[in-house]
């Protein structure tokens, strides 16, 4: 019975640490997952050896042998725990040379009497007296250890969702098997009771079985589809193996028959030939057979990507766009059923666009943004990054918080019978959400699942508001249109240089929207995935122009946006979103974010706040707090030593809000054309060349639907100026 169990636990450490590894053998927590499992492996089959071997020096020998896993042991769950979930930061090879110092120490006595005095033959198992060494290895493998367990018992305790189930079962499973490790090849040792070593490998079957619960359940390091597959391979190779098995046996009755002996050269060679040409195709027939009903709803995520990051830039009609999206997710996926909702802000909801797959018992047609609002905010509060709701999640932690935002949520994820909610967000503003039913399956969305769908909802985001806008100005165009028809003769002038400008801003809004923001989101996409490690470790002497390379992107997204704000202001299709707003809070918020860039810089930046209280002001929280930004970043930008000094003060009825610096100044001749389009002081480009000239422009056109000045002072070139913002204040 023994020899069953070893045999078993033997089997399943090999086969678990070798597909956790093959999953992605360049993440340092598979490798030192793997590391553990071989030595709790070798263990194993030390203590086996030392047990069931009658020769009394190689028994000595692996009783001996038996102290090394256990020494390295502690020092890997340190690392590892150090490392699991999530890698924030790693040890240096220094450090880890120093947290496995008293392991080497250890092998290296190993085969000394500090170690095992002498063995002893009982009956079906080996006794031995231990050494100095045994008191030394209790006292290392212990506080690796306990420390380890500390480690994930702390991130257990602040983990939310599917990091702290993942985390709960590997920590129960470890803890269990090396509690009783400890008391069965340790402690009781030391004390020559009976043969509890023989039992401590054995419960290695608690870590087994709980990590192997938490891989299939709850995706951990998200192997699943790869054990799925080898089982898979295997049986098609065992099924293999007996059709050639039964045809060797018929053939040697055949041979028999007409020989009248069984002639084994003979029948050797037909099965040999016979395996050389029919063994390939028949696994080749096999598996795809199997992959027909076993795995068809895999995909690979580099040509699903490509062919969304296709479509969804090659065509600016919205039906054609939102069909794509849920077809192609349903087929992706073999799901029961996709639904796209998106914001109708007229009617301030959430509307179905476009439906595929099955229809449910209940049918969900529109959202009110209520309640979204209030389940992506208390995600928020609750340190949950990620976008994407996954329903058995909710459910989990629902259990633990018992919150009435989650049970509202989950219940209404259940009534629809939705397994995912997949938000489409556009610059910090929710557009879109994509429902996804369960698979077909039965399986569990993987972490890959996951990484592809928030792709998609990025890009889908992008195609959406494209397609939203060319909609917008195709209506545009056809009021304008009709506004011209009904115009006098002596407007035909007026009217056809209007109708080149609309053609030139639809020209431009569709290059500038649609040609530029979606592959450009498609590179950042792909270079924050890059830097997040989700293909793999960069390279050291990567990771810095991969950076530059993502700030640079950064940079295009900002200047396209610019120039989409400038369409949107002189289209009269810019939104305001007026509230009553503490101007001195806003203003001071801008300053600390920018306190340690003036400070890299050397200047002296400060920030002068008013003597009275200022009333709260009427305005647009976000566009207010872009223009405070231009204005405060510019001083900086253009000062190369001295001051930049930033004011609130309130001047009788006006609220007045300056920035001043030492910087190059203005020519009176450049001062006229200051806020306008495209307009930047002479010599600048030299010094800053990824400025646009629109900053201003920009910021007198919000300020003035806000019926607020701006205007700018300065002495001349070389003496530095002031920019000026004036509010209105209503009467106490």
């Amino acid at each position: 019975m023994h020899l069953i169990l070893y045999l078993f636990t033997i089997t399943a450490l090999i086969v678990l640490g070798v597909f956790v590894l093959k999953n992605n053998p360049k993440s340092k927590i598979n490798r030192y997952f793997f590391g553990f499992t071989f030595l709790v492996l070798t263990w194993t089959i030390f203590v086996f050896l030392s047990d069931y071997i009658r020769i009394y020096e190689l028994a000595l020998f692996f009783t001996q042998l038996a102290i090394i896993p256990p020494a390295f042991m502690g020092p890997t769950f340190f690392v590892f725990a150090n490392y699991f979930p999530k890698i924030r930061k790693t040890f240096s090879p220094r450090v880890i040379l120093l947290i496995y110092l008293p392991a080497v120490l250890i092998a290296l006595l190993a085969f000394t009497k500090y170690n095992v005095v002498s063995i002893t033959f009982k009956q079906n198992w080996t006794d031995f007296e231990p050494g100095y060494l045994y008191y030394f290895l209790s006292l290392e493998f212990g506080l690796y250890m306990v420390t380890g367990f500390y480690i994930l018992y702390r991130k257990l305790k602040w983990a939310i969702g599917l990091e702290r189930l993942q985390t709960l079962y590997l920590w129960t499973g470890t803890i269990i098997s090396i509690l009783i490790g400890v008391v069965t090849n340790l402690i009781l040792p030391l004390f020559s009771i009976g043969n509890s070593s023989v039992y401590g490998p054995l419960f290695t079957l608690f870590f087994i079985g709980f990590t192997s619960y938490s891989i299939l359940r709850y995706r951990l390091m998200d192997i699943r589809v790869i054990i799925k597959r080898s089982a898979v391979f295997t049986t098609i190779v065992l099924f293999i193996t007996a059709i050639y098995a039964i045809l060797a046996f018929i053939l040697s009755l055949v041979f028999t028959d007409i020989f009248g002996v069984s002639s084994l050269i003979l029948n050797g060679i037909v099965m040999a030939i016979l395996v050389a040409l029919g063994f390939e195709p028949l696994k080749k027939w096999l598996s795809e057979a199997t992959d027909s009903f076993l795995f068809k709803a895999e995909y690979k995520p580099q040509e699903v990507l490509a062919e969304f990051s296709d479509r969804l830039s090659s065509t600016l009609d919205l039906d054609t766009l939102t069909q794509f999206i849920t077809q192609k997710s349903l087929d992706v996926y073999k799901c029961t059923k996709v639904s796209l909702f998106l914001l109708d802000k007229k009617d301030n909801q959430y509307k179905e666009v476009s439906m595929a797959g099955m229809e449910t018992k209940n049918t969900l047609n529109k959202i009110e943004p209520e309640l979204f609002t209030k389940v992506f905010g208390y995600l928020h509060n609750q340190k949950i990054e990620k976008d994407i709701i996954v329903r058995e999640e909710v459910r989990k932690n629902n259990e633990q918080l018992k919150n009435k935002v989650l049970e509202m949520l989950l219940a209404e994820m259940d009534k629809y019978e939705i397994n995912l909610i997949v938000p489409m967000y556009s610059k910090n503003e929710l557009i879109g959400i994509i429902f996804l039913g369960d698979k077909k399956s039965g399986d569990v969305y993987s972490g890959e699942d996951l990484r592809v769908l928030e792709i998609i909802a990025a890009q889908s985001a992008v195609a959406m508001e494209n397609a939203q806008l060319f909609e917008e100005q195709k209506h545009f165009t056809e009021h304008l249109k009709i506004e011209v028809a009904k115009a006098t003769k002596e407007l035909k002038s007026a009217n056809i240089q209007l109708k080149k400008l609309d053609e030139a801003k639809s020209e431009f809004i569709s290059i500038a929207s649609h040609q530029l923001r979606t592959p450009l989101t498609v590179i950042k996409g792909y270079l924050s995935m890059i830097q997040q490690k989700d293909f793999g470790e960069v390279p050291e002497k990567l990771a810095n122009p991969l950076d530059r390379v993502f700030k640079s992107t950064l940079r295009i997204i900002g200047l396209v946006e610019d120039l989409l704000n400038v369409s949107r202001l002189e289209s009269g299709r810019m939104k305001y979103d007026f509230e009553m707003v503490d101007i001195t809070a806003l203003a001071t918020e801008v300053f600390e974010e920018l306190e340690q860039h003036a400070k890299n810089k050397g200047l002296n930046f400060t920030f002068v706040k008013p003597l009275k209280k200022i009333p709260e002001l009427k305005v647009d929280r976000n566009k207010v707090r872009e223009v405070f930004m231009n204005l405060m970043d510019n001083s900086i930008k253009y000062t190369e030593k001295g001051f930049v000094t930033v004011k609130l003060e309130k001047m009788d009825g006006n609220v007045r809000f300056g920035v001043s610096d030492s910087g190059r100044g203005i020519a009176p001749d450049e001062m006229p054309q200051l806020f306008q389009k495209f307009s930047r002081a002479k010599g600048v480009q030299l010094v800053h060349t990824e400025g646009t000239g629109l900053g201003l422009y920009i910021a007198k056109k919000i300020l003035q639907k806000h019926h607020a000045k701006i205007w700018a002072e300065s002495e001349g070139a070389g003496k530095g100026s002031s920019f000026i913002i004036e509010f209105k204040v209503s009467k106490e």
